[in-house]
């Protein structure tokens, strides 16, 4: 029977331009890349959390006694804000009909580049982004990692050293509060102070490569008493001397997603003159599951 052209015959059609933009700059973006994608249907997005404290007392009971009762606690609505990203190219007629080097055309060319930096500014947004409701015709700004996690955040001192038993404190502290099933399993801190994570001996062996004679020091994983913790250099993790001072986030992969209203979408203009216009476009925002099994620590002194 024939149905006429089907998609899977289509070779034409193009793939979702979320897809695209989750394939570019991956290690620049890990976060993007990394957390799980959720939708969202308002502006306004909520959902609930539920978090079972540990007892601090001993439960015991009379036998043969009336059963007494206490409030129960319902779980917490947490919310954030879908935030508009927009990032805009414009190509003359004449760059367009020029031969350029590669052949592609320009216009592609800088969409290709918006998406990149569609991706960067949501990036950016996820650890940097403080929360603005979006009233009186302001832009609404989603709460990123930097205002969400407050559970377990310490200011430390100015000058002191991210060291090894200062990182193991930050995984305890943690695991005291959720058990070791739900402590971080990130840890995402600026550059400078990923050096610092390099220098941890407890679970890293140097060793030598043997196809360039080169001696690898770099501790990609590190194992503590509470699991496995992934190490990640971030360009925008807040790193500056001044107060706060550097930051190191101990981040729950599986507690964050990244919420989208609008998914990002290509949107070429209306043409005035001779020049082509377009954007790249849309809404997300940040989804916290479980704060708690996250942390937060600043004030560390740099390398």
């Amino acid at each position: 029977m024939a149905y006429g052209l089907q998609t899977y015959q289509d070779n034409t059609r193009r793939e979702s331009l979320l897809d695209m933009i989750m394939d570019a700059s991956p290690d620049r973006n890990p976060l993007v890349t990394m957390f799980g994608v959720s939708k969202a249907s308002n502006t306004v997005h909520s959902w609930v959390e539920e978090y079972l404290a540990r007892p601090t007392s001993v439960n015991t009971a009379v036998e043969g006694s009336d059963a007494t009762f206490a409030d129960l606690t319902a779980p917490a609505r947490r919310t954030n804000v879908t935030q508009t990203i927009r990032e805009t190219f414009r190509v003359t007629d004449t760059e367009r009909a020029t031969n350029v080097v590669g052949g592609q055309d320009p216009y592609e060319y800088q969409m290709n580049k918006a998406m990149k930096g569609w991706k960067n500014n949501l990036e950016y947004a996820i650890i940097n982004g403080a929360f603005a409701s979006g009233a009186s015709g302001s832009a609404p700004q989603m709460s990123g990692i930097n205002s969400i996690v407050t559970s377990h955040y310490t200011a430390r001192n100015s000058g002191t050293s991210l060291s090894e038993a200062e990182f193991n404190d930050m995984v305890l502290d943690v695991a005291l509060d959720v058990g070791n099933d739900n402590v971080f399993d990130m840890v995402v801190t600026g550059l400078r102070l990923r050096n610092a994570l390099s220098s941890f001996t407890a679970s890293s062996t140097k060793f030598i490569d043997s196809s360039d004679k080169k001696l690898i020091n770099a501790v990609q994983v590190y194992e503590s008493n509470s699991g496995v913790h992934r190490l990640f250099g971030h360009l925008d993790v807040p790193s500056a001397a001044a107060t706060p001072g550097p930051m190191v986030y101990g981040l729950k992969e599986s507690a964050w997603k990244v919420a989208y209203l609008r998914e990002p979408v290509h949107i070429e203009l209306a043409k005035t003159g001779s020049a082509t216009k377009g954007m790249i476009e849309g809404d997300a925002t940040l989804e916290f599951r479980t704060e708690r099994a996250n942390a937060r620590r600043s004030g560390y002194l740099i390398p």
